[in-house]
């Protein structure tokens, strides 16, 4: 009886905002409210803030707060919107220090915005998917995750602000063993598939290779250090200091999939297993970010979460709206990659 009960609210619910979005009094329609279920909330745990992802059916970002009511929205610039890819490897990051979006959008280019709506920096270039990232200096540098095999393309390239090329790299630069290669992706049209780039305080480079499991440490245009045994890695965090000991974590790609905790010190010392995916709902795992508790921001394909350091989930929710990633329902969005914004 209770099930059925929430079953005709939340009904009831989705109707009355899906009316309430699509209406206006000039009786045109317009992009509605992104309506998320909170199913898991346990207030003295969860990391307060708020959560900005892309809304690819209405080509928009989205901030959200955790009750999952819409608390922002700006349309993508002219140029990034409505493109083929746009679904499948869009990296979303929410830059702390000057309170802006960082957005990438794959085979097209990208772009930093702030809360206004406004345009910051903006760069085309059909070598990128599935992130960007910014240095101190205002250079971006990106990945091109879906690099064609049967070609030499740059795979990582770092811009100036007014998006003058600065250096490639292509793949022969990593230096990769064939017997590294992930059986899984012997037949991947891309060589590498590098998802994944992140700046480190000190200016080197973290880069994650999917097909050849493993995440790469650059630094002066060369590989200082190589981490391997990362099965599918997606999504290396910074480098954190927990009991004197420097680490990072990434989501592992394998069956299930986990969070990975590493010894960033001994790229040699064996991965420890944080979390393991209780079920398909957070699978595919992507977004894996540390919290200012300690939690960590985790998504799937239609949801949203937080997970203690022990391994609990303390906040989730879902967006009904959304679909499977694996599903087929083209013109339903669903979550590529997410961002927390703190408060």
């Amino acid at each position: 009886m209770v099930r059925i009960l929430f079953t005709l609210v939340l009904s009831l619910t989705i109707s009355a905002s899906a009316w309430a979005g699509n209406w206006n009094a000039k009786g045109k329609d317009k992009p509605k409210d992104l309506f998320g279920v909170v199913l898991t909330n346990n207030e003295h745990k969860v990391q307060k803030g708020n959560i900005a992802l892309l809304d690819t059916t209405n080509n928009r970002l989205v901030e959200i707060g955790l009750n999952g009511k819409t608390l922002w929205t700006a349309d993508l610039p002219k140029g990034f919107a409505n493109y083929k890819n746009l679904n499948g490897g869009s990296d979303i990051e929410w830059l702390d220090s000057s309170d802006t979006f960082l957005v990438a959008v794959p085979n097209t280019g990208f772009f930093e915005m702030d809360r206004k709506g406004k345009v910051l920096n903006k760069c085309m270039n059909k070598f990128i998917s599935h992130d960007v990232d910014k240095l101190n200096d205002g250079s971006f540098v990106f990945v091109n995750g879906w690099d064609d095999k049967g070609k030499d393309e740059p795979i990582i390239t770092k811009v100036s602000s007014d998006c003058k090329v600065l250096w490639v790299k292509k793949k022969d630069f990593f230096q990769v063993e064939e017997k590294d290669l992930n059986s899984r992706f012997l037949k991947d049209k891309a060589f590498l598939h590098v998802n994944s780039i992140r700046v480190l305080p000190n200016n080197d480079i973290m880069v994650s290779i999917r097909n050849y499991d493993q995440v790469v440490i650059i630094r002066d245009e060369k590989i200082l250090k190589r981490f391997k045994n990362a099965p599918g890695v997606h999504d290396p965090s910074d480098v954190i200091v927990e009991e004197n000991e420097q680490v990072f974590y990434y989501a592992n790609r394998a069956r299930p999939q986990q969070i990975i905790r590493r010894n960033f010190e001994n790229p040699d010392a064996e991965p420890q297993v944080i979390w393991s995916t209780p079920g398909r709902e957070w699978a595919p795992l992507r977004t894996v970010q540390k919290l200012g508790n300690g939690n960590w921001l985790i998504t799937g394909s239609k949801n949203i979460g937080q997970i203690t350091p022990s391994g609990n989930l303390v906040w989730g929710i879902q967006f009904p709206e959304f679909r499977h990633q694996r599903e087929t329902k083209k013109k339903a969005t669903y979550i590529y990659k997410a961002a927390f914004v703190s408060p």
